[in-house]
């Protein structure tokens, strides 16, 4: 039960000698707040002075808890990063073939109750994450997606939401999007026949041989443009787009980031077709090159080839348990719920260099916005 979460168990590698420091200058903070309010204090009446006795215990309550958080993140000898893709969500109402987390190694029995979903950003801030990215399968939908977004941001984490873009409703921005401050919207082609071949559409349209994704997505980034949300895009590069011109799209769009993904081959995740998607690195560096040389616009492109993907993210799957694919598969540890955050991190595999090496911490919340037209581009759709 959620009453019972453990607490956080990191390990010790905080000097006594830091940890005298810390108290001691907490001390000279209550001592220097004693004299300050004891002359007064002397002179007011009974309910004044149970006024100072509380405002000085609440000073000592919030310097011992400084101290605790602040001994608890430098005790973690592999300190979260600040950013954290949460795969809360594992199931999808898409097909794309080059999925690399479909999760079907998640024991179909278990699943984390609404209840527990709700306290894992707090957990997350508590251990210094600043950004927290709901992922899927798709995010959207989770019934409660929206009061996960709210906690989020009531505990102070930038937001950000990954998606095919099919639930991001009016209603639902209209309830929610207040509490997003970022949409990774998913598009990997200038046009819908390219979709269909790499299954970037809805289940009941692939059936079709058909996808809509292209229009549907342009339709959902104004309706989070006008409302203010930051956007990014994300690209997977594989062997039926390698050819494909995007750079007409994009100008159109001008997304704040444009990340550019290599097809990713994960063991247990995308074996079925990942064979006939993969491109060389050659192949994926030629289609990089090509539209960073039309990018007149300056739009930020972060390029990510499978070296750099590899061990670079922390995410977390459905279960509260971190994993990594550093190893090629996903590999995961325990469970948050079992073990605290900090514990459950120490057992990852996480690769700080290629953290930085693939920019995963930038300005999340001053990044500039710009302005864009789309009449051309729905145009391009029809």
């Amino acid at each position: 039960m959620v009453e019972n979460l453990p607490a956080f168990n990191f390990r010790s590698e905080y000097s006594m000698q830091d940890k005298n420091n810390k108290y001691e200058r907490n001390e000279e903070i209550n001592r220097a707040t004693d004299e300050q309010h004891a002359p007064s204090v002397r002179s007011q009446t009974d309910s004044t002075l149970v006024e100072s006795v509380n405002m000085k215990q609440e000073i000592r309550t919030t310097n011992l808890e400084t101290s605790r958080e602040d001994t608890e993140q430098q005790n973690c000898p592999n300190p979260l990063p600040p950013a954290v893709n949460w795969h809360f969500w594992p199931w999808c109402n898409y097909g794309c073939k080059f999925c690399f987390a479909t999760f079907e190694d998640l024991p179909s029995s278990k699943k984390m109750s609404k209840e527990e979903a709700l306290t894992i950003p707090k957990m997350l801030a508590d251990a210094g994450v600043k950004k927290l990215t709901f992922v899927g399968g798709e995010p959207t939908l989770c019934p409660y997606l929206g009061e996960l977004l709210e906690e989020a941001k009531r505990v102070g984490l930038t937001t950000c939401i990954v998606s095919n873009g099919t639930g991001l409703t009016e209603s639902f921005l209209d309830e929610w999007g207040h509490h997003v401050d970022w949409v990774g919207l998913s598009i990997d082609a200038s046009n819908d026949e390219l979709h269909m071949k790499i299954g970037r559409g809805a289940k009941r349209d692939l059936i079709r041989s058909k996808s809509q994704h292209l229009k549907v997505s342009i339709e959902v980034w104004n309706r989070c443009v006008a409302r203010g949300i930051k956007m990014k895009l994300n690209t997977v590069v594989c062997k039926q787009n390698k050819d494909d011109d995007m750079m007409a799209l994009v100008n159109t769009l001008r997304p704040d980031r444009w990340k550019v993904f290599q097809v990713l081959p994960v063991k247990g995740q995308n074996d079925a077709n990942i064979e006939d998607m993969t491109i060389t690195d050659e192949e994926y560096q030629s289609w990089v090159e090509r539209h960073r040389r039309q990018n007149h616009l300056g739009i930020k492109i972060i390029c990510e080839e499978n070296d750099v993907m590899r061990g670079s993210y922390a995410m977390m799957d459905a279960l509260g348990r971190f994993y990594s694919n550093t190893s090629g598969g996903h590999s995961y540890g325990p469970s948050v719920f079992e073990v605290g955050v900090g514990e459950a991190w120490a057992q990852n595999d996480f690769i700080k260099e290629r953290f930085v090496a693939r920019e995963g911490e930038y300005d999340w919340s001053n990044t500039r916005r710009l302005p864009m037209a789309v009449e051309a581009v729905l145009e391009g759709c029809q």
